[in-house]
C-alpha cells in the first residue's frame, strides 16, 4: 500500500471512530482506537501510540458503565485497564481495577449459570492480574470460577482455571497448594479425556510432590499419569516425563537423569526449572 493511501485509511479509521465515541458507541469507538494503537505501535510513533490507547481507555471505561454489575462489564473494565497502562496513565488503569472488582461483586450468580462466557469473564479478569504480578487475588478469581464453571457443567473449563491457579501457587511459593491445584485440574482434564492435559498436569503434581518430599504422592500422581499417556495413546515426551516423575518418587536417581537427559531439550527454561529442582530436592532426600 502507498504511503498516501495508508494515511488516507488511518484518518477514515480515526475520523469513524471519534463518530463513533460522540454518538456514544462506545465499544465500536474501542475497537478502532485499538485498533490505531497496534498500527502506531507497529510503526513505533510512541506518541501516537500512547494517544490512542488512551482513547481506547475511555471508551472502553465508558462502555462498561452501560453494563454496570455484568460480567461484560468486567471485561470492558479489564480492557479499559490494559489500554491505560500502555498509554502510560497508570492511575486510570488502577480505577478501571477497582472498577470491575466493584463489578465482580455485583454479579448475580444466575448470570454464571447461562453460559460459560460469563465465567470467561473471570478468568480475563484473573489473567490480567497474574500478567500484573498480582498472584493471589488472580487465584481468588480463577478459583472461584473454576467452582462456578463445575456447578453448571463447565467442566474443561474449570480444568483450565485450576491448572492458570496451579501455576500462580507455584509463583509464589505455596507448593502444597501448587500440588493439590494441578491433581484438580488433571482430574477433570481425565475426565474430559483430554488425556494430553491430564498427563501433564499430573507430572506438574508429582514434581511438586517430590519437592516437598512426600514421594508416595509423588508416585500415585505419577502413575496417573502414565496411565492417561496411555487412554491417549501419548508416545511423545509426556510418556518419558510420567516415567521420570515415577523413578524420582521412587528414589532411582540415576535412571531418572539418563531420562531425562534425553528430552530436556524440548522443554522451556521455566520448566526445566521445575523439573531440576525436583531431581534437587530428591537427591538431598536420598542424602538424608
Amino acid at each position: 500500500m502507498k504511503p498516501s493511501d495508508r494515511n488516507n485509511k488511518i484518518s477514515g479509521i480515526i475520523d469513524a471512530a471519534e463518530k463513533s465515541f460522540k454518538r456514544g458507541d462506545y465499544e465500536n469507538a474501542a475497537l478502532l482506537f485499538q485498533y490505531l494503537t497496534a498500527f502506531f505501535r507497529a510503526f513505533k510513533l510512541g506518541d501516537h501510540r500512547r494517544l490512542f490507547a488512551e482513547k481506547a481507555g475511555e471508551s472502553y471505561r465508558r462502555a462498561a458503565e452501560k453494563f454496570k454489575g455484568s460480567a461484560r462489564a468486567i471485561i470492558l473494565c479489564v480492557r479499559a485497564a490494559e489500554a491505560f497502562h500502555e498509554s502510560g496513565k497508570i492511575e486510570m488503569a488502577k480505577a478501571c481495577e477497582l472498577k470491575a472488582w466493584e463489578y465482580y461483586h455485583m454479579v448475580e450468580d444466575e448470570e454464571f449459570r447461562k453460559g460459560g462466557e460469563s465465567i470467561r469473564a473471570l478468568k480475563i479478569f484473573g489473567d490480567y492480574l497474574l500478567n500484573n504480578n498480582n498472584f493471589e487475588k488472580a487465584i481468588a478469581l480463577y478459583e472461584d470460577a473454576a467452582e462456578k464453571a463445575l456447578k453448571y457443567g463447565r467442566h474443561l473449563l474449570a480444568g483450565g482455571l485450576y491448572k492458570d491457579a496451579g501455576d500462580c501457587y507455584q509463583k509464589i511459593g505455596n507448593l502444597e497448594k501448587a500440588a493439590h491445584t494441578n491433581l484438580k485440574a488433571a482430574d477433570i482434564y481425565f475426565h474430559c479425556r483430554e488425556y494430553f492435559e491430564a498427563a501433564w498436569n499430573y507430572c506438574k503434581a508429582s514434581l511438586t510432590f517430590i519437592r516437598l518430599n512426600r514421594m508416595e504422592e509423588a508416585l500415585q500422581a505419577a502413575e496417573k499419569a502414565e496411565i492417561a499417556c496411555e487412554r491417549g495413546e501419548i508416545e511423545i515426551f509426556l510418556r518419558d516425563l510420567s516415567r521420570i516423575c515415577r523413578l524420582l518418587s521412587q528414589g532411582l536417581l540415576n535412571e531418572a537423569e539418563e531420562n531425562w537427559n534425553r528430552i530436556k531439550m524440548k522443554f522451556n527454561r521455566r520448566y526445566i526449572w521445575l523439573i531440576e529442582s525436583s531431581f534437587r530436592a530428591a537427591r538431598k532426600t536420598r542424602r538424608n
